[in-house]
């Protein structure tokens, strides 16, 4: 792969996914990470105005926290298959999340992109190379808050993170969704797939 896009989460900013960008630059990853007003658009419109901001050339990868990683699926989908690398996923809602129901009265702040992302099916990206970090710290009494019961990281279930990712592309950590991206056990198994395509 030619180049890295980097994809920060709901709420945050570029800078979230910097840690990341040291460490796969370390292991000799070119990478670009772009921000964008998570909270101003819904997902398509989001992609919308990410797509025109990507490389014009080259093989492209991307590595997306949470909502990023959502939306890495759908920018990955608009290059030609030529152009079209491996997308890690750090904790991302494929099936979305118990949380966009408990959060409805918060919708006007978070955005319209979390109203998408209440619970729903597993998609089949079966289309395309997908590596899935699941964390596990949440703690069993934030589910009270949550109203997320199955095995999760504090916002996202396992079943969600994972996807459609098979067997040899998925893990499962004991990281916490916010703070996943900083952890080393998370940037090792991201550069794994990324050069190997296996977690």
């Amino acid at each position: 792969m030619d180049q890295i896009i980097l994809l920060h989460g709901l709420g945050r900013s570029s800078g979230s996914m910097r840690q990341m960008g040291r460490r796969l630059a370390a292991e000799g990853f070119s990478t670009v990470a772009l921000g964008y007003p998570s909270r101003k658009g819904t997902i398509a419109e989001l992609v919308a105005g990410l797509a025109p901001r990507l490389p014009a050339q080259g093989v492209l990868g991307f590595v997306g926290h949470s909502l990023g990683g959502v939306l890495a699926k759908h920018l990955m989908r608009g290059l030609p298959e030529t152009r079209r690398g491996r997308i890690v996923q750090l904790g991302s809602p494929n099936a979305g999340t118990a949380l966009a129901d408990r959060v409805q009265v918060l919708l006007p702040i978070m955005g319209p992109a979390m109203a998408e992302l209440t619970p729903g099916e597993v998609p089949d990206d079966s289309d395309l190379e997908i590596g899935a970090i699941a964390g596990t710290a949440a703690w069993r009494a934030y589910g009270l808050l949550t109203g997320i019961g199955e095995e999760n990281d504090g916002k996202v279930t396992v079943r969600s993170a994972w996807g459609s990712a098979p067997e040899g592309r998925r893990i499962k950590l004991r990281v916490a969704h916010s703070t996943m991206m900083h952890n080393e056990a998370v940037m090792a198994a991201t550069v794994r797939f990324l050069r190997d395509g296996m977690s």
